[in-house]
């Protein structure tokens, strides 16, 4: 598996089914990050309605082919220098700042 993409297409064939090294699902991870988006936004006076809205809405743009596809093509493949963990949070930043863009949030 050469890029992120793949590898989302990979998961996205079986979505139920363990990621490769972990036997957490995508189907996990998405109900997941929708459930921390919601909580993130706890502390915030919006109506529940539309805490549930944008919730689902960040969990929509990070299943997005076209978004997949600009953020496997951010960050591209390790460097030759760059340790697992540095490449987890280059990529993590990447996708903070693809997802403050999306949203209108200034960083």
């Amino acid at each position: 598996m050469s890029s992120f993409k793949e590898f989302m297409d990979e998961a996205e064939e079986s979505p139920a089914k363990g990621l490769t090294s972990s036997n957490t699902s995508l189907l996990t991870i998405q109900a997941s990050l929708a459930l921390a988006v919601g909580s993130l936004l706890t502390p915030f006076a919006i109506p529940n309605d539309k805490k549930q809205k944008f919730s689902e809405e960040a969990s929509n743009v990070v299943r997005d082919k076209a978004f997949i596809s600009e953020f496997s093509d951010r960050i591209g493949e390790p460097t030759e220098l760059e340790t697992e963990d540095d490449f987890v949070e280059r990529g993590s930043d990447i996708l903070r700042g693809m997802l403050y863009d999306k949203f209108g949030i200034k960083g």
